[in-house]
């Protein structure tokens, strides 16, 4: 008994070694297995992160692309806009410029208009000056012609009047 005592414990040692060496070997498989499992899935997620880094990314130009063609299109209809502005005021400069031009010579064109109207007044003027002048002249010219005349009928008169012809003398015999 004594030796069975030595023998169970290594046979049931031996018995133990070869199972424990076997569920070693598998918890070491089952751990490779789990540890390539969390590779592959940790490189699964490393390439799903990366894809979704690269679609962020992606995504994120794209963004960017439309913020900054978006701010391209404002900044352009800004400038058209404020170039459509200046246009216009420019456009609006030249009329009036244009329109300045025309009352100008609008303005040149009736003082010269009124200064003729005043020149053909003071001619106008002159010549009725003139021709009241002779009015009067000629007026006066009558005025004397007929005192003249009235003057040369009174002397005809009292030369008549005092003529023998016109008043026979006292002495002289009347005919009947």
């Amino acid at each position: 008994m004594n030796r069975y005592y030595i023998i169970v414990p290594v046979v049931l040692m031996a018995v133990f070694v070869f199972f424990e060496r076997g569920a070693a070997k598998e918890a070491e498989v089952h751990e490779q297995q789990k540890i390539a499992t969390e590779n592959k899935r940790k490189a699964d997620e490393a390439i799903k992160k990366h894809e979704l880094e690269e679609k962020a990314k992606i995504d994120s130009d794209k963004r960017n692309a439309e913020r900054i063609k978006t701010e391209q299109e404002k900044e352009d209809a800004r400038k058209n806009k404020y170039q459509a502005v200046i246009q216009d005021l420019k456009d609006s400069l030249k009329r009036s410029v244009d329109e300045l031009a025309a009352k100008t010579k609008e303005v040149a064109r009736l003082e010269k208009e009124l200064a003729d109207k005043r020149d053909q007044r003071e001619h106008e003027n002159r010549e009725i000056f003139e021709f009241s002048k002779k009015v009067e002249l000629s007026k006066k010219m009558r005025r004397d012609a007929e005192l003249e005349v009235q003057r040369y009928n009174e002397m005809l008169v009292r030369r008549a009047s005092e003529s023998i012809l016109a008043n026979p003398p006292a002495s002289a015999v009347p005919v009947k």
